[in-house]
């Protein structure tokens, strides 16, 4: 049976992201690109389901494997546990895919790789795993509730661990299990392109030219999307109608809050969501200025303002720790760097590239930034502090904190007010906006909070 190149390419992004960390997204951009006239969408799609889906569930899988192998499979080569983990994700949860497809080119992966010696060890285990005729026993659900969750859920176990401290059983089951379905595809319209009232409108023009079904969303900015839509030239997405951006990141920037003559920074401002977002509520009548110091975050950001038509945006290539500020600057947004761990559903491979060390690093991270905010900001400026994470070390902590160090030259500022109400839900007494895995609305994890300088900070800490 000869090897599709679909299956080749999933394969080899798999290798590439689990064991040599690559992003899925740059990867498979990579592969798109150098095999583009042979790539049609419906392989796209397939070669998406096979490498997330696989990093989803890939402890799971690699459970299974290890439990029928009878070896220690990391003493295989990357190709080889490639075809074993996505040949058995295949089986599993792709009940279009033959079973037969999945075993045989699986195995032809292995050939073509110049691994032709371990083609009957792959078939033979892909074979006795289709056949599902051996059940393991999983850790019992009452005396080992962590590792069981660890395990039935395919997360690590130090992230069960920490999680299983703040939550009960029954949530976490739903916040695990929700990282391991594919996010939604959400879109924000452009407001400065199509009013917001004209959402029934630009629906009917979705479905009418590209065949997409939408449905309407308690943000009047976004609508859902059944799928992806086209991006290619001339697409709706193209003429910078819309753009894609989860609801709890769109809400970031209504905590912003610009108004007509003020100055607001964004500092992290790659890849350009809530820049783009904030630059639409200030109705172009704000002063806007993005600081990244990562090139590639500063280009996309940059192709997502040019799409959109968001010309007047001051652009900074820099480090803001290295920035000295602008004058005057009313707000700064900090959509600072972060664990990403309200965000696994959307980077599953996150689960497996990070570790325990990662939360007490990026809180120090982010507690440089915030003083550094709050130097720059004059009595009456405000910081607006996002991440994609709810980790008590990213988030309360710091609003702790931030109060032990300041007193009452800082306020920490509800968001309630500026919160469209169907959200306010989302702010706790502490007046942390927090959004957990699992929620209801099925948007991204996210932690924001807002503090205003109420008096001179000189003379706080350096």
């Amino acid at each position: 049976m000869s090897l599709s190149l679909a299956r080749e390419l999933a394969y080899d992004a798999f290798v590439a992201i689990m064991d040599q960390k690559k992003k899925p997204e740059k990867v498979l951009a990579e592969l798109y690109a150098t095999h583009e006239s042979a790539m049609r969408r419906l392989d796209r799609n397939f070669i998406k389901e096979i490498v997330y889906g696989s990093l989803r569930w890939y402890a799971k899988l690699f459970w299974i494997l290890q439990n029928t192998a009878k070896r220690d499979l990391m003493q295989a080569t990357p190709e080889i546990r490639a075809a074993l983990i996505a040949g058995t994700y295949q089986i599993y949860y792709m009940d279009r895919v033959p079973d037969r497809a999945a075993v045989n080119e699986s195995v032809e992966y292995i050939r073509k790789k110049g691994q032709a010696q371990a083609c009957s060890f792959v078939n033979g285990i892909l074979r006795q795993i289709a056949r599902r005729a051996e059940y393991f026993a999983k850790p019992d659900k009452k005396t080992k509730p962590r590792e069981y969750l660890a395990l039935q859920f395919s997360h690590p176990q130090w992230i069960v661990d920490r999680w299983a401290r703040r939550f009960k059983f029954e949530r976490m089951e739903q916040m695990l299990a929700a990282n391991n379905q594919p996010p939604p595809f959400t879109v924000r319209m452009n407001s400065l392109k199509i009013g917001l009232e004209k959402a029934a409108e630009l629906q009917d023009q979705l479905l009418r030219e590209e065949k997409m079904h939408s449905e309407r969303r308690p943000l009047r900015s976004s609508l859902r999307l059944a799928k992806a839509p086209p991006m290619d030239a001339g697409s709706l997405f193209d003429q910078g109608i819309f753009t894609v951006q989860d609801e709890a990141s769109q809400l970031i920037a209504y905590l912003v809050a610009p108004e007509p003559g003020q100055t607001i920074a964004d500092v992290c401002a790659g890849p350009g969501g809530k820049l783009t977002h904030v630059y639409e509520l200030g109705l172009e009548k704000i002063r806007l200025l993005a600081i990244e110091k990562d090139e590639g975050q500063y280009q996309r950001a940059l192709e997502t303002a040019n799409r959109l038509g968001h010309t007047q945006i001051e652009w900074v290539l820099e480090d803001f720790l290295k920035w000295p500020g602008a004058q005057p600057l009313n707000k700064i947004l900090l959509d600072a760097p972060c664990t990403g761990l309200g965000v696994l559903r959307r980077h599953p491979e996150g689960k497996w590239h990070k570790t325990s060390d990662i939360v007490n690093a990026m809180a120090k991270q982010q507690w440089k930034m915030i003083l550094h905010a709050l130097e720059l900001l004059p009595v009456g400026g405000e910081l607006i502090y996002s991440v994609c994470s709810f980790e008590s070390e990213e988030t309360e902590d710091h609003m702790i904190k931030l109060k032990e160090e300041f007193g009452d030259k800082i306020e920490i500022v509800s968001p309630v007010p500026r919160l469209p109400d169907y959200f306010k839900k989302y702010v706790t007494r502490e007046n942390l906006f927090a959004v957990y895995a699992g929620n209801q609305d099925d948007m991204d994890g996210f932690g924001a909070f807002i503090i205003r300088v109420q008096k001179p900070l000189t003379g706080g800490p350096a």
